[in-house]
């Protein structure tokens, strides 16, 4: 199985940096793993926001590689439990998968339309870097479940 993790701006946070540094190489005993980091865009003035998430949004377009199976990290998407993550992976798996991430402001819109999937990680908002983290440590979930292994192996 081969995965991506496409994501936006670097994480400053020593803890959750060593975090997603344990669970990207956890990850890579199961399946071909990479972590794609694109430059946030800092610019300040009015309509920033908007102006900001597009361009991610383009530098993340430009990363995808075409015939991949997408997902969307979103708000409003799907609720899946820690099995139902799994089952989904499963399911998924002769595909090549790249999971997208959004910055501080979120994920461009045409990127959600144009996914395949969109996933919810939480209803409440998390922090960029945290919604890395809980991504990565729940896809590592996954492979121990689907292979039955204990979980701190």
């Amino acid at each position: 199985m081969r995965l991506t993790l496409i994501s936006v701006g670097r994480i400053t946070e020593p803890f959750i940096r060593d975090g997603c540094a344990v669970y990207a190489e956890r990850i890579r005993r199961y399946a071909d793993f990479r972590l794609v980091v694109v430059p946030e865009v800092r610019i300040t003035g009015k309509g920033k926001k908007e102006y900001i998430i597009r361009m991610e949004g383009q530098r993340i377009q430009g990363k995808i590689s075409p015939a991949v199976f997408t997902v969307a990290l979103d708000e409003r998407g799907k609720f899946l439990s820690s099995e139902g993550f799994a089952r989904f992976l499963e399911t998924n798996s002769l595909k090549e998968i790249a999971f997208i991430l959004g910055g501080p402001y979120g994920l461009d819109e045409k990127l959600k339309e144009e996914a395949e999937f969109r996933l919810s990680l939480s209803p409440m908002t998390l922090a960029h870097g945290m919604a890395r983290l809980l991504l990565l440590e729940q896809i590592y979930r996954a492979f121990t479940l689907l292979r039955g292994e204990p979980y701190h192996k």
